[in-house]
């Protein structure tokens, strides 16, 4: 079956102001899409399960974008505890926050595989799957700015990110803490030699890398605690102490004039790193 609330084929749909809760389909618990292009805006999505693939939502060949919604207590049976992505799709994503998703193999909130995803002003806390707590990738093209990880776990490797396969990965402005792996690279596992990650102006825990390390670089990071107001009740925010505050670059937001809370994105000529600004 394919997506317990909603099915799009060769479709173009807009979709606002909908919560999907407690729906259930074999690949797409809430919503499958191919060859389609899917606007969803302030939408919630909450525990809802794919029974193979894609706990919330599950693309194939199709462009989606979400903008300003939300990803909780989501599960995939295999890979995606939020979203799967596939098959030459594109995925755009805007002020989402995903937590608490979960799936036994690859990626406890979006697995994407032949896929360019681009994410901005996101948070992703406490997924978890096997490979790639919040995130796994293979073929795929990865753009993430000011972009929160931490809290996620992985059974094996990548407790932030698992690529493979030839992904290219960019994060910037970027927050990778906290996050954990069984097997190695605790914030970052890069699988094999054709994938590569390039972080600039992140805070990372660099102690936390998998795999070959080597294609991992670094520009104008910082390795220090975020600081962030109460991890363990999930707010993210930056306390007046943290060293993200003032420490990204402007260069990476063009564009980009509000942060997840919807506050201004620059406050004292500089950016801060992580999805929220501090006011």
């Amino acid at each position: 079956s394919y997506g317990g609330a909603i099915c799009c084929s060769q479709a173009t749909s807009t979709i606002s102001n909908c919560t999907f809760s407690d729906n259930g389909a074999d690949w797409g618990g809430a919503v499958f899409c191919a060859l389609s292009d899917v606007a969803m805006t302030d939408c919630t999505f909450t525990n809802n399960n794919g029974y193979m693939d894609g706990g919330a939502v599950d693309c194939y060949s199709s462009n989606l974008t979400l903008t300003n919604c939300t990803f909780s207590g989501n599960s995939g049976k295999h890979d995606a505890g939020a979203i799967r992505c596939a098959n030459n799709s594109r995925l755009t994503l805007t002020n989402c926050v995903f937590s608490g998703n979960g799936a036994s193999e690859d990626g406890g909130a979006i697995d994407c595989s032949s896929t360019t995803l681009t994410a901005t002003n996101c948070i992703f806390g406490g997924n978890s799957a096997d490979y790639g707590g919040a995130i796994s990738c293979a073929d795929s093209i990865l753009l993430l700015t000011n972009c929160t990880f931490t809290g996620s776990s992985a059974g094996s490797s990548g407790g932030a990110l698992f690529c493979s396969d030839s992904s290219t990965i960019t994060f910037n402005n970027s927050i990778l803490w906290g996050n954990s792996a069984s097997s190695g690279g605790e914030q970052i596992y890069i699988y094999d030699s054709g994938s590569s990650c390039t972080l600039n102006y992140c805070c990372v825990d660099n102690a936390g890398y998998g795999g070959q390390t080597g294609n991992i670089t670094e520009n104008n990071c910082i390795y220090d605690d975020p600081q962030f107001v109460d991890a363990a009740g999930g707010d993210y925010h930056l306390k007046h102490t943290s060293p993200c505050i003032d420490k990204g670059s402007n260069a990476y937001i063009s564009g980009v004039d509000k942060d997840l809370d919807g506050n201004p994105r620059i406050v004292n000529g500089t950016v801060d790193i992580g999805a929220y600004e501090k006011q």
